[in-house]
């Protein structure tokens, strides 16, 4: 199957390839700080990488469209998203479909302890890493229904 052509920009543009050939379907990781990867960027890339198992973002562009993008990851285990103001609670959802995920940070994000309290349940994480926002009442009760819900998962504020 051939790129369209805004497929080829994008290859072109941000892995210099010309081909369909060059790519492969299975990646180890993606590792970004304040880069330029937006929703846009996944849309594209999930179009054609179907296995990844790490994606360490820090400060970029994204938003919750392209955590809904990365559900198209198969054996994805480690999920950074640090110092992602545009990651909302409506990501939560998302994060419970990916079933082999194993750490997700998503520290520095508008994602609350509060949130995942009332949201996540994703039985293969094993660690999720968050800020402490000082606002946040009954922390201690919070952690406790978390630890309840997913016994085998470290909940870390920082």
């Amino acid at each position: 199957m051939q790129f369209s052509k805004k497929e080829k920009q994008f290859w072109q543009k941000h892995y210099h390839l010309d081909k369909p050939s060059q790519l492969h379907e299975n990646w180890d990781q993606i590792w970004s700080i304040d880069g330029n990867e937006d929703d846009d960027f996944f849309y594209f890339f999930t179009l054609r990488v179907t296995s990844i198992v790490d994606v360490h973002l820090k400060g970029s562009e994204i938003t919750d469209k392209a955590v809904e993008y990365m559900l198209k990851f198969e054996q994805l285990k480690n999920l950074f998203l640090r110092r992602h103001q545009n990651i909302t609670k409506a990501s939560i959802p998302f994060f419970n479909e990916m079933k082999n995920l194993e750490t997700l940070d998503i520290s520095k994000t508008q994602i609350t302890l509060t949130d995942l309290c009332e949201d996540l349940n994703n039985q293969s994480l094993k660690q999720v890493c968050l800020n402490e926002d000082e606002d946040e009442e009954n922390v201690e009760g919070k952690l406790a229904v978390m630890r309840e819900r997913m016994p085998n998962c470290e909940i870390i504020l920082y």
